[in-house]
């Protein structure tokens, strides 16, 4: 009887490593998947945003342009 203990054992030994090795196909084919995925999000959201303005910047670009008029009008009062 123990002979046929120490025989089953190898074999279950050997049967996990090629259970986990075919469970890590899916795994990392999955894996692949969801950054091809992500990475593909990722430059369209960059290509988006690449020529988008920041509210603060759109700010800034309205002072500038009221502090134009301004000087455009205090150089009227100096003539």
């Amino acid at each position: 009887m123990s002979d046929s203990i120490l025989e089953q054992q190898p074999d279950q030994q050997e049967q996990l490593p090629k259970k986990k090795e075919t469970s890590k196909k899916p795994l990392f084919g999955n894996l692949n998947q969801d950054l091809s995925h992500a990475l593909n999000t990722w430059e369209t959201l960059t290509e988006q945003m690449t020529n988008k303005i920041s509210p603060e910047e759109e700010q800034l670009l309205e002072v500038k342009r009221l502090l134009g008029e301004l000087k455009s009008k205090l150089s009227e009062f100096s003539e």
